[in-house]
C-alpha cells in the first residue's frame, strides 16, 4: 500500500495536522484508536511508521480514507484551517446531479477570519457560468450548512434534486432565484420544500485563474 512507502516524518506530521485542526491532543487519538499513548509517543520521536491496523484505526478515528489522508497537507499553516474540496459541484448553470456519496477531492485552506464556521463550513467547485462574473466555472465556493437565515445574499440550494449556487431574494409571497448571469431566467419558489432546500450561505470564493 502507498502509505507503506511514506516517510514516517510526513506521516506523524500529518496526523499533528489533523489534531490541530480538530482542536484535539494525541491523547484523544490514542483513546479513541485503542493504541497506547507511549506507543504513539514512542513511534513519533524515532520516526517509525504505525503497523498497519494502528493505520487503520487512526484513519478510523479521523473518519477518513487512505486516499484522503494522504491529500491532507502536513504543513501547518499559520491562521488558515484545512476544509475538504468535495467532488460534489454546485452548478451556475443548469444543475449538478446530488450523489449519495462525494469523495474528497482535495484541501483548501480557510481564512482564519471564517474559523468560526469551523465545523459548519462545506467547500465545493462551481459549474457553469450562471453567476459570471461573480463566480466562474472552477471557482472554489465555502458556504455554510446553516439553511437560509432569512437575508438576501448568495446561496448552495437543491433544488430538484439538482445542485445549485444561486442569489437569493425573499420577495412578498416567494423567493426569487436569480443567476447574475442575466442571460439565465430568474426563476421562483413560494417556500422550502422537497423540490427546494437551501443548503446554506456562501461565506467565501476562491477564484480560478481566468484566461
Amino acid at each position: 500500500m502507498y502509505y507503506e512507502y511514506m516517510e514516517a516524518e510526513i506521516f506523524w506530521k500529518k496526523v499533528k495536522q489533523i489534531l490541530t485542526d480538530l482542536d484535539k491532543k494525541q491523547e484523544w487519538l490514542c483513546e479513541k484508536a485503542s493504541i497506547p499513548l507511549s506507543t504513539l509517543r514512542n513511534k513519533i520521536s524515532i520516526s517509525r511508521m504505525p503497523t498497519f491496523e494502528e493505520v487503520i484505526k487512526i484513519l478510523k478515528v479521523f473518519d477518513m480514507s487512505l486516499d484522503d489522508f494522504i491529500a491532507y497537507p502536513d504543513t501547518p499553516q499559520k491562521d488558515v484551517i484545512n476544509i475538504p474540496v468535495y467532488e460534489q459541484a454546485f452548478s451556475a448553470g443548469h444543475g449538478q446531479e446530488l450523489p449519495d456519496h462525494a469523495e474528497i477531492l482535495d484541501y483548501v485552506a480557510l481564512p482564519n477570519e471564517l474559523k468560526k464556521y469551523r465545523n459548519n463550513v462545506r467547500a465545493a467547485y462551481v459549474r457553469g457560468d450562471s453567476m459570471e462574473p461573480t463566480f466562474f466555472d472552477g471557482d472554489v465556493i465555502l458556504f455554510d450548512n446553516f439553511g437560509y437565515n432569512g437575508t438576501d445574499g448568495i446561496y448552495a440550494i437543491n433544488y430538484k434534486g439538482a445542485a445549485f449556487v444561486k442569489r437569493l431574494q425573499r420577495d412578498k409571497d416567494c423567493v426569487r432565484i436569480i443567476s447574475d448571469n442575466k442571460i439565465y431566467k430568474e426563476m421562483t419558489e413560494s417556500g422550502e420544500s422537497e423540490d427546494f432546500r437551501v443548503v446554506g450561505k456562501v461565506r467565501y470564493v476562491m477564484h480560478k485563474v481566468q484566461g
